[in-house]
């Protein structure tokens, strides 16, 4: 052991001193392996201090209390002790609300309750009214003490008071000691504190007093407890048993195991599937990091030789050969992930106050979590290792009297290595293959063995270069020429391209089509620009209002009405277009055109009421003259065949659902115009069937507004004015809301942007350093040929050479990895879908790919034509 351990500390004493020695090497490979481990610590830091734990959250949770108490049902439950979600339970409509009284009755002697109800309140902004969540909460009490954090004032006692965050008073435009009206009736309140929520809590809330407790809408009440001594874990299980969701202190404190509160519910452990991701990405980033430093590790040893082999001749075994240049990863992956994870933690307490002002919760305590950051330091160091291991292979096989005379020797690649990565190659094809059928996860596995076979194949299909080199110029002859004889540092640099290109390709064609797939699905629910206003139990008054409202706000757009069934007594009732002839009820006889692929509702349900106008943009453009022509001449319009009979008209069907069976209330024959759909179509239309408003009175049941709609593609309601009309339309409802149609958007889109950018930093970092220490090991080459009469330019020609054998080979081979892959993930993402004639999408981003495949590593070639020197200062042939 003593022998052991001695070895090792020479080693890493020559490792250091190397490291010393040539600082620019050092400085590459800290970079490679630092930058990783900055990036994911700092990621790591905020994430942990963006997430709450149970026992962050106790204070504003709980406050001074001990427990927080709400009811769920009147019967036996199972809930989540630290959180206080209910897992299990059977809910009952008829059940009573649980009082504080009662609450009380449950816990020991001497117990403390108050009730805290929560709802929400609408109160009166510039344009109308906003609405947010609202407490009725005695914060007075010193059982609620530290529940918010009073940041200016104080909190309500008085039933005209009430306490608002820092939004609301933004958005009501009130400050302290200001008034603000409240609820559709304008109570008026005075702004006696501004409140803070505590960690994890949302910055958009008002607090009134316990006695203002009716001005919410759809109030909860929860129960906050003070008990003599603590509400431990047996006392939560009788609770729970009454069926009371309690979280206590003393349990978030000591939790129980999940299996004592979860039965038929399966206890939450790992998610497989995010494990299996989760590994997926941490080792694509640990084989980048890898591939990226190898090179440098490469020079490296071509700068040990004679080091290594004046170790050898002095009697050092290949073991201690071998273990010299691993002490360099140890030393330099080690010190670079250290360094790393130290700037990561220090990179996101500086980051944190401009992450949080941007945040829509507030984030908790600065919280570092030392296993992770451990965990990424040893993956650090063993991506330093890793990188170091091919050249500590190849010391140890050094051949003494060569390096002593500064020859190279012959570089072969054994035949083990490309065999058993092109076994990989098969087997992740025959993966992919079978994950193409419905398994994204088989497909991502195969996608790592085709990655890790070309990897290890690599060197191989570098060697394979020599042949072609003579029928290039002198300048790309050399340049290969020494990309083949170096082929270590060489295919470590192509690897590194090879793999960022294939995971950029994989990912992007996978999230290209799962976008089109997206955007093919998408729903209309108003024509474009429109504004869709929607009431709830509104009468003509109400939608009058709502129309006088519009007219002021936005002068000049065009309102139209959407009318559908009306509910009479609560009783839901339906309208159904009937196949022509059929004299049956709903069941038998409703009608759906079987010949198209997909015809989606705009307006929703199968009937509704509205006039040309109002439909006319909703209406694909080559029939939009035929329907509003159908229309303004009084005449329903059908799109699909089997509805309207040879009269020309359409039966449709009024029926209500009795509780066992559809009860048809009558039947009415409409004119009718059919419009033809051809089969297999995909269209998005205003309903099955449209009538206009002259005919509503001929249907068999009653019709009423449902909505309105405002605007449209020549009149385009703006994001401004959508917030000032919801505001105003609150005037007239509290359950008012408003909807603006903008279109599919592409949220995956950003997703590709950045994929892209990280891709393209990576080729270009790869491509640029590898070449950059592929010129500087061949330094005394270039400098004897610039002494044997070579132009100035050659030297920047074999650069850029150097530069498209790493750059432009790795790339095109990356494309080639990566499509396969990339095609058959979008087979099980674009096909798990419910509609009718559904079937995968393949939609290959080419300008992306293009861009990352072709253009940026042109780019990284033009870039080294532009930064070499032309000419060098002549050196001597032998290092040393």
């Amino acid at each position: 052991m003593t022998a052991w351990l001695t070895r090792w500390r020479l080693a890493l004493r020559i490792a250091r001193r190397d490291a010393r020695r040539h600082r620019g090497r050092t400085a590459l490979v800290l970079v490679m392996v630092g930058l990783p481990v900055l990036a994911v610590v700092t990621a790591d830091t905020l994430l942990r201090t963006w997430q709450i734990s149970p026992g962050e959250s106790v204070p504003w949770t709980l406050g001074a209390a001990d427990a927080r108490i709400e009811g769920v049902a009147r019967s036996p439950i199972e809930a989540d002790p630290l959180t206080g979600e209910p897992l299990v339970y059977e809910p009952d409509a008829d059940a009573a609300p649980w009082s504080a009284a009662e609450i009380r009755a449950l816990l020991p002697d001497g117990a403390e309750v108050v009730e805290r109800t929560a709802g929400r309140l609408a109160y009166r902004t510039g344009a109308g009214y906003a609405d947010d969540t609202a407490y009725a909460d005695d914060l007075g009490r010193p059982i609620r003490e530290g529940a918010v954090e009073v940041v200016e004032g104080r909190v309500p006692a008085a039933a005209d008071e009430v306490a608002v965050s820092g939004a609301v008073a933004e958005r009501a435009g009130v400050a302290l000691g200001g008034t603000l009206e409240v609820t559709a009736e304008d109570v008026p309140l005075t702004v006696v504190g501004i409140v803070a929520p505590g960690a994890g809590g949302r910055d958009d809330f008002l607090v009134v007093a316990p006695g203002s407790a009716d001005l919410l809408r759809s109030p909860a009440s929860e129960f906050y407890v003070s008990v003599p001594g603590e509400l431990e874990w047996p006392a939560v299980r009788a609770l729970n048993d009454a069926g009371l969701a309690v979280v206590s202190r003393a349990v978030v404190a000591d939790p129980p195991a999940e299996e004592e509160y979860r039965s038929d519910v399966a206890a939450s452990g790992p998610n497989t599937a995010e494990m299996a991701v989760l590994a997926l990405v941490v080792v694509g980033i640990l084989l980048e990091v890898v591939l990226l430093a190898g090179p440098a590790f490469a020079v490296g040893l071509r700068r040990q030789r004679r080091d290594l082999a004046l170790l050898a001749a002095a009697g050092g075994s290949p073991a201690d050969l071998r273990r010299t240049v691993l002490a360099s990863g140890v030393v330099l992956g080690g010190g670079a992930a250290t360094g790393g994870a130290l700037l990561g933690v220090g990179l996101a307490w500086l980051a944190l106050p401009l992450v949080a002002d941007r945040a829509d919760v507030r984030f908790g305590p600065f919280d570092v979590a030392p296993l992770d950051v451990l965990a990424v330091v040893a993956t650090g160091l063993l991506a330093g290792l890793a990188a170091s291991a091919v050249p500590a292979r190849q010391a140890a096989r050094t051949d003494v009297v060569p390096a002593l005379g500064g020859r190279r020797g012959q570089v072969r690649t054994s035949w083990r290595l490309p065999v058993v990565g092109l076994c990989a190659v098969a087997a992740g094809a025959v993966l992919t293959v079978l994950g193409a059928q419905g398994n994204e996860f088989g497909v991502a596995a195969g996608a790592v063995l085709l990655v890790l076979g070309a990897v290890a194949a690599t060197p191989w299909l570098v060697g394979l270069l020599a042949p072609l080199a003579r029928w290039l110029p002198a300048a790309g002859l050399i340049a290969v020429r020494d990309a083949t004889r170096n082929r270590t540092r060489t295919a470590s640099a192509v690897a590194a391209v090879m793999a960022t290109v294939a995971a950029v390709t994989t990912m992007a064609i996978g999230s290209q089509s799962d976008s089109t797939q997206d955007r093919r699905d998408y729903v209309a629910q108003a024509p474009m620009g429109a504004a869709v206003v929607t009431l709830f139990q509104a009468g003509e008054e109400g939608w009058a209002a709502v129309e006088g409202i519009v007219a002021e706000q936005l002068p000049g757009h065009p309102v139209g009405r959407i009318g559908s069934v009306a509910h009479v007594e609560d009783q839901p009732r339906s309208l159904w277009p009937v196949r022509a002839g059929c004299t049956g009820g709903p069941a038998e006889c409703s009608w759906f055109p079987e010949d198209v692929g997909w015809l989606r509702p705009t307006f929703g349900g199968e009937v509704v009421v509205a006039d040309a106008d109002t439909v006319a943009a909703a209406v694909p453009g080559a029939w939009r003259e035929e329907v509003t022509a159908a229309l303004r001449a009084e005449r329903a319009v059908v799109f699909g065949s089997g509805a309207v009979d040879a009269a020309g008209e359409v039966t449709l069907l009024g029926s209500t659902w009795n509780g066992s069976s559809d009860e048809i209330l009558g039947r009415s024959a409409l004119p009718a115009t059919e419009i033809a759909v051809s089969p297999g179509a995909e269209l998005q239309v205003p309903s099955l069937v449209v009538v206009p408003p002259v005919l509503a009175d001929r249907l068999p049941v009653p019709v009423t507004t449902t909505s309105l709609v405002i605007g449209g593609p020549e009149a385009p309601v703006t994001p401004a004015a959508e917030q000032r009309l919801a505001e105003a339309v609150r005037t007239v409802s509290a359950q008012a809301y408003v909807y603006v149609e903008r279109g599919w958007t592409d949220g995956l889109a950003i997703g590709r942007l950045l994929l892209f950018a990280v891709g393209g930093v990576l080729v270009l970092v790869a491509t640029l350093t590898a070449t950059g220490l592929a010129l500087a090991d061949s330094r005394p080459d270039l400098a004897t040929l610039a002494a044997i009469g070579a132009a100035p330019r050659t030297r920047r020609l074999i650069a850029m050479g150097s530069a498209a054998v790493i750059g432009v080979g790795g790339a095109l081979l990356g494309l080639l990895v990566g499509a396969g892959p990339g095609i058959a993930v979008a087979y099980p993402l674009t096909s798990t879908d419910f509609g009718a004639g559904a079937r995968p999408l393949i939609d290959i981003p080419w300008l992306l790919l293009a861009g990352v495949g072709v253009a940026v590593p042109l780019l990284a070639v033009a870039v080294t034509g532009l930064v070499v020197r032309s000419r060098l200062p002549m050196v001597s042939r032998l290092d040393g």
